[in-house]
């Protein structure tokens, strides 16, 4: 079927009921009308029809667009064709054709048909869910006036600009157009809507915008938090869900959390953990974490004593709310008190089987979490004791990077005590370092060279690292141009040399050939190590020569000059 197009209407001659007659008179195009509109909305349902389970293709669509621009197409054949195209929106390769529509969103907008309005606003939103159709959508500018709908007398309207706002708002540039077109001066009115669509479809807008650093500012600057906890205890679950969602990335800034703290949060948060709902109860826990991660509010949230229903929620069947529960409980290890509360509340019962989980986001969480608790010394012990090193060491093979690096953080603290050293050493730690040392991330270089370096440490698993051979590997990250890198080699080396042993198979690796380099560091870090290890290789007599050899001793005299009092003394 062609575009609609105007026909050319011929004029008629000999017509009996031209107005040149006296008496009653009947306009043909007062009877065509009717049977016009009629004849099209059957053709836009056959069309519908015909096209089910067939992809939406441009000519389709341009026939749709035509039947949308005319004016003689009724308000309810225009709303049939706008709720297709919002079921086509929703599936991305389809949605690039249903973009063309954009050209007449004004047009439709400015219909007096809330119908029409409603299903605009629905395309619109499906659209920006997409990312690559999102900025088509903030190309055409609708804020502005989706923002005006926002004060519109009816619910459902607000309701469909709230969701359609709220997409838009999922790039840093739709954002920031959705906080220019004025949305954060009814925010907090919409909070507080009757209409539970429109508080959580406002939360939610509210979260898009907290997501994004340049507009959290902005959005705390509206003190949205005391309504946003108040919906907390709102019976909707699904708008409990955006609120906590909301607070989650409101309290990012210590500012937020500050507010989000004195309205009250924490006296309700507790019994979220408990809700039937699992967006809920992952959300309540991601809130608990952000707070967490602020030291002045860290202790607010241990003072409630959250962690036994955290530690609960270990063990439910929904993997996303037990890694925001791993990530909640380590922000709370990183004070000591916390990290008492969160073994007495049994967490190390269920670390087996966390570290065994098939989501790597579980697996991470839970190895930096072990990371946390090993950090302190007095947690350390309780650790070890559940013997986790053979499955950590298990996972420095993990095919995801971020497990890997949680893993060798988790083992490094493990191994500052003896008892942990020698645990990780039998785990098998040091038949898989020479593959970790190969890998294409500087981060894993930099965990693996430092777990080393902990080894190293301890005279009875110094031995067992020299043994296995890894000082060319470590030599050779002496070069790397990460200097958190260079720094790790560096340890690693300079313990290793304690013993005579190991001090001959660093200068065999070529260690010292680099040393002149690194002594010119821009970073202190580097040049305090380096002196360091030169000095570790210098003690023994047997390598002495060696360093003597590569002429260290100008730059050495130079470094006595140095800024850095530790690089002096080194």
């Amino acid at each position: 079927m062609p575009p609609l197009t105007r026909q050319r209407t011929p004029q008629s001659l000999y017509s009996e009921w031209s107005n040149s007659y006296l008496g009653a008179t009947l306009s043909i195009h007062a009877l065509a009308k009717p049977l016009m509109k009629f004849m099209y909305h059957r053709a836009v349902l056959n069309l519908i029809k015909r096209q089910k389970g067939v992809p939406l293709s441009a000519e389709t669509m341009e026939i749709y667009e035509s039947y949308l621009g005319w004016k003689y197409v009724t308000e309810t054949t225009k709303t049939f064709i706008l709720r297709e195209l919002q079921e086509r929106a929703q599936a991305e390769a389809e949605a690039h054709i249903v973009a063309n529509f954009l050209v007449l969103y004004d047009i439709l907008l400015d219909s007096t048909s809330d119908a029409i309005r409603r299903w605009t606003f629905w395309i619109l939103g499906k659209l920006a869910g997409h990312p690559s159709t999102r900025g088509a959508v903030v190309a055409v500018r609708p804020c502005a006036r989706l923002v005006t709908f926002l004060g519109d007398s009816n619910e459902d309207i607000v309701e469909c600009a709230c969701y359609a706002l709220s997409h838009i708002c999922a790039d840093v540039d739709g954002a920031r157009a959705v906080v220019e077109a004025g949305v954060l001066q009814i925010v907090k009115q919409l909070l507080e809507s009757p209409e539970a669509e429109v508080r959580g479809w406002t939360s939610w807008l509210l979260a898009q915008l907290a997501v994004h650093p340049s507009m959290r500012q902005a959005v705390v600057a509206v003190q949205p938090c005391p309504q946003l906890v108040a919906l907390l205890g709102d019976s909707n679950g699904n708008i409990v869900e955006s609120a906590c969602y909301a607070l989650s990335h409101i309290c990012v800034n210590l500012d937020g959390a500050r507010a989000i703290v004195e309205a009250g949060v924490l006296k309700t948060a507790k019994q979220l953990l408990k809700s039937p709902e699992a967006g809920v109860r992952r959300w309540t826990s991601w809130l608990f974490a952000e707070l967490a991660v602020h030291p002045s509010m860290r202790q607010a949230v241990v003072a409630i004593q959250p962690c036994p229903q955290l530690v609960a929620l270990l063990g439910d069947s929904n993997k996303d709310v037990v890694e925001s529960v791993c990530y909640a409980l380590s922000h709370i290890c990183a004070d000591l008190n916390g990290a008492r509360a969160v073994v007495k509340a049994g967490m190390l019962e269920t670390l087996k089987q966390l570290l065994k989980s098939p989501a790597a986001q579980v697996r991470k969480r839970t190895s930096w979490l072990l990371s946390e608790l090993a950090g302190h010394s007095a947690t350390r012990q309780a650790v070890v004791a559940v013997q986790p090193c053979s499955q950590l060491v298990a996972l420095l093979g993990d095919s995801n990077e971020d497990v890997v690096k949680g893993s060798c953080s988790a083992l490094f603290y493990i191994c500052v005590d003896l008892d942990g050293a020698r645990a990780v050493v039998k785990a098998g730690v040091l038949e898989t370092a020479k593959q970790l040392l190969k890998s294409p991330d500087a981060e894993i270089h930099k965990c693996t060279s430092w777990l080393l370096a902990r080894l190293a440490v301890h005279p009875s698993t110094r031995q067992a690292v020299v043994a296995v051979q890894l000082c060319t590997q470590l030599a050779a990250l002496l070069g790397d141009s990460n200097e958190d890198v260079v720094k790790g080699g560096c340890s690693a080396l300079f313990h290793i040399c304690v013993d005579l042993d190991g001090a001959r198979a660093v200068v065999k690796a070529g260690a010292l050939e680099t040393v002149k380099q690194l002594l010119k560091s821009a970073e202190v870090g580097v040049r305090k190590r380096t002196c360091w290890l030169l000095a570790r290789l210098a003690g023994h007599s047997s390598t002495r020569g060696a360093v003597v050899a590569v002429r260290p001793c100008a730059r050495l005299v130079a470094l006595l000059r140095d800024s850095n009092e530790d690089v002096v003394q080194g």
